[in-house]
C-alpha cells in the first residue's frame, strides 16, 4: 500500500497506478473504492481539453458546475469523489497543478519546446 493525502490533506492508502486502475483504502471501512484506468483517462482528457476547470469532487448535490467531478457524474455515471483520489497523483506526476484554495482549479501543465537557441 501506497499512502498519500487529499488536496485537504485527508490521509489515503492506495494500490495500482494510474495506468492500470487505483484500489482505494479507507482506514474506518472495509470496502474499497476501485477506479478504473477508463476513469483516470476522462479525468486526464478533461483537464487537458478544459484548463483551467474546476475539481468538483463533491457526490452530494448539487454538483460544483463546470467541473469535471460533475461531468464525471452527467456524462460517465462516474462518481465525482475519484477526483479527491486521483488529483493528487496527477499533480504528483507534474501533469497539473492545483490552486491551494477551495474552489480547487486545476491547470494543465504545458511542455514547453526550446527554441533554436536553447532557451525555454
Amino acid at each position: 500500500m501506497i499512502s498519500r493525502s487529499t488536496l485537504t490533506g485527508r490521509p489515503f492508502n492506495y494500490s495500482g497506478s494510474l495506468a492500470t486502475g487505483l484500489t482505494i483504502i479507507f482506514p474506518s471501512s472495509k470496502y474499497p473504492m476501485r477506479i478504473a484506468a477508463e476513469t483516470i483517462d476522462i479525468i486526464r482528457r478533461e483537464i487537458t481539453k478544459r484548463s483551467p476547470v474546476r475539481m468538483g469532487a463533491s457526490r452530494s448535490e448539487p454538483l460544483v458546475a463546470d467541473s469535471v467531478g460533475e461531468t464525471l457524474k452527467l456524462k460517465y455515471n462516474a462518481n465525482p469523489q475519484a477526483m479527491s483520489y486521483v488529483l493528487p497523483l496527477l499533480v504528483a506526476e507534474k501533469f497539473c497543478t492545483v490552486s491551494d484554495h477551495k474552489p480547487f482549479v486545476i491547470r494543465r501543465v504545458r511542455k514547453t519546446k526550446r527554441g533554436t537557441n536553447g532557451a525555454l
